[in-house]
């Protein structure tokens, strides 16, 4: 538990990041595309593509409640010549995510809000060969 003002707040990082997780890897695109390869931790010699699933977060009080603001970044990575693949997993992600609380379970916390933030990117990383395409969604819980 944190403090935030005089309510304690609950972490509610990791049953977000549980409940993104077990909703991609539910949605029926995302896993045309990556089958189970949907992370926290990616594996030492995973296969591409896959995505991995990582949140900053921050907490709220507002006048009787309290809770937390999470930002969920999905980052995908593909080892294709170009960035399309990439890219064509970043959607299939957020397209499962974006306004789509129904499908995201969470063990402790209400889930209020996910929302596509229109933060994304995409790029060749380093080693010339992976391309990692980003997109951030606004997560709160209470």
């Amino acid at each position: 538990m944190m403090r935030c003002g005089e309510l304690l707040v609950a972490d509610t990082a990791l049953p977000v990041i549980k409940g993104v997780i077990a909703a991609l890897k539910a949605a029926g695109a995302v896993v045309a595309l990556v089958v189970d390869r949907v992370y926290s931790d990616v594996p030492q010699g995973a296969t591409f593509p896959y995505i991995q699933v990582s949140i900053q977060s921050e907490p709220f009080a507002a006048n009787d409640f309290s809770g937390q603001q999470h930002t969920v970044q999905i980052q995908t990575f593909s080892r294709k010549a170009s960035k399309a693949e990439a890219l064509q997993v970043r959607a299939a992600a957020l397209n499962a995510l974006d306004r789509n609380e129904a499908a995201i379970s969470l063990d402790s916390g209400t889930l209020v809000k996910c929302e596509y933030s229109g933060v994304s990117d995409a790029f060749i990383e380093d080693d010339g060969k992976t391309w990692q395409a980003v997109g951030e969604l606004e997560v709160i819980v209470v």
